[in-house]
């Protein structure tokens, strides 16, 4: 839990380390604890899982990611094990360098065993649009990134490089959550964000 009691601490035009006076706790959401959240994020991402495999399966078989000699098929099947653990990676770096681009402080990083979530957090408070930024700046530019090398991509790999796409929306269900969340709160909104717990604070 983050402490309000104000303080001498640093502050940007995007967050401040200290939560200002007048400020009080206006709402939490603990994703390893609020069991109902988390499982209708499950939910969004089986339900995103399907429609994007959906998606893709008009235009690309699946047959044609295996129509090559075994070797090669068991290349890509570990480039692409390789590229989805990478992601996880840079998906949590993105965040990290947000945080740090509006703060000129590190995050920290860390992986919750119990709920098997990678995270990137910070102890400062946000304003709200450059909390959105952070929330949403992973699955945007991995997003655009990995859309150029699927429409460049030869047919036989393109569901290699599709899954990790499929693993980048899947995936940021979460971050989708929580910027829905906070896009309904007020302007003045200052969010904390532990990497897998959310303060949001508000004037009294």
């Amino acid at each position: 839990m983050f402490t309000k009691i104000p303080c001498a601490g640093e502050s940007t035009a995007f967050a401040c380390q200290c939560l200002p006076n007048g400020y009080d706790l206006y709402e939490r959401i603990d994703l390893t604890k609020d069991k109902k959240t988390f499982n209708a994020i499950m939910i969004w991402s089986v339900a995103a899982l399907v429609v994007m495999i959906a998606a893709g399966l008009p235009e690309h078989s699946f047959l044609a990611a295996f129509d090559m000699p075994t070797e090669k098929v068991l290349i890509c099947v570990a480039a692409m094990a390789i590229g989805l653990l990478a992601y996880i990676l840079l998906h949590e770096a993105v965040h990290g360098v947000f945080i740090w681009f509006f703060t000129g402080s590190k995050p920290s990083f860390g992986f919750d065993l119990k709920s098997g979530m990678a995270y990137a957090g910070s102890t400062w408070f946000f304003k709200k649009w450059p909390y959105i930024v952070i929330a949403l700046a992973p699955v945007v530019i991995w997003g655009i990134v990995l859309a150029v090398l699927c429409s460049k991509a030869e047919e036989c790999y393109f569901w290699y490089i599709y899954a990790i796409q499929i693993m980048n929306i899947t995936g940021a269900a979460g971050d989708l959550y929580v910027t829905y969340m906070v896009s309904r709160m007020p302007s003045e909104v200052l969010a904390t964000d532990s990497g897998t717990a959310m303060n949001f604070y508000m004037k009294k």
